[in-house]
């Protein structure tokens, strides 16, 4: 299979092809963040690195089996005061590179992902870009947290997932937190805050059998 993937972030999407067992021939990435170019580079050495989608030329693409990509949620995520509510934004014009790369390549299948919080009035357009309607799909079915995020895909028969009943003691090394606590590393972007650092804190989390976010909205989006 030949895979093309926009907004590829740290190359999840081979990741995840390859638990399913399906061979990738050649899988080509469109990512600027160069954080995340660098988990990709370690884990995944083959994929071929594109640069940005804006100066991507997708017409070289054809041929290609899959296209993939979740566009930057920044714009119009609920955390983001004033967000972006129509499609005239920049938000909305990221994601028409999408629109863009699936119409020059002509891939056979496609997968886009985003958010669930974002406004109907954009949810509406995207599906008439991709003429397809949304799947929600919330990740604590395989995983420790709640995650809703919609996807659209031409990919038939595509279903709920089995819930595997994951908990948060279960993604635990010991089964319990150590000393009640774990540490993380938070990344700031532009726009999304004032300062822009890597910064380590320490997040209290009691290892008690439930999901991540399932009290409050932590993982909404």
């Amino acid at each position: 299979m030949k895979v093309l993937s926009l907004f590829d972030g740290i190359s999840c999407g081979m990741l995840a092809l390859q638990r399913a067992g399906i061979s990738v021939e050649r899988y080509d990435a469109f990512e600027i963040d160069k954080y995340a170019i660098t988990v990709t580079v370690n884990n995944f050495p083959d994929i071929v690195h594109l640069g940005n989608v804006f100066d991507g030329d997708f017409t070289r693409f054809k041929g290609y089996n899959l296209l993939i990509g979740g566009s930057p949620c920044t714009a119009w995520s609920i955390a983001k005061k004033g967000r972006e509510t129509t499609a005239d934004g920049e938000g909305f014009r990221i994601f028409m590179q999408y629109v863009r790369a699936l119409e020059e390549s002509q891939c056979r299948y496609f997968l886009y992902e985003n958010i669930y919080s974002i406004h109907q009035n954009i949810k509406s357009e995207i599906t008439k870009y991709l003429g397809v309607e949304s799947i929600t799909i919330n990740s604590a079915l395989v995983s420790a947290q709640q995650r809703k995020r919609c996807y659209w895909t031409n990919i038939p028969n595509v279903t709920q997932p089995e819930d595997k009943e994951i908990l948060m003691k279960d993604i635990l090394e010991s089964g319990v937190s150590w000393q009640n606590k774990s540490y993380c590393m938070t990344a700031s972007y532009n726009g999304a805050v004032i300062r822009n650092t890597l910064e380590r804190s320490q997040r209290t989390m009691i290892a008690e059998p439930v999901r991540i976010g399932e009290y409050g909205k932590g993982g909404q989006g």
